[in-house]
């Protein structure tokens, strides 16, 4: 098998997509649902790569850790995360 880089392999999809779906492909937004559909995937594997660890994550992908907490609200993977434990408690002070 022949080691096909990132976009090549998006490439290879995207024209067996239109191929198959021309007529649909035409009506849909096919941007959006492409888009959304690579960076859910995007997250989640990091996700995993990262062991869960949700500061490691937004670093590997350049995000800001409030960025990568919407982005998982928004696909749903905060539920993937929701037994795991966090590294360090998350300690308030209290104010005097």
């Amino acid at each position: 098998m022949q080691n096909e880089g990132l976009g090549a392999v998006v490439e290879k999809y995207l024209r067996r997509f239109y191929a198959d779906a021309a007529e649909t492909a035409e009506q849909a937004n096919v941007y959006d649902s492409v888009i959304e559909e690579v960076e859910r995937r995007l997250i989640a594997v990091t996700l995993d790569v990262a062991n869960g660890n949700r500061l490691k994550t937004a670093k590997i992908l350049g995000l800001n850790r409030n960025t990568l907490l919407k982005k998982m609200r928004k696909f749903d993977l905060d539920d993937k995360l929701a037994g795991a434990q966090p590294p360090y408690p998350n300690k308030r002070r209290k104010r005097k």
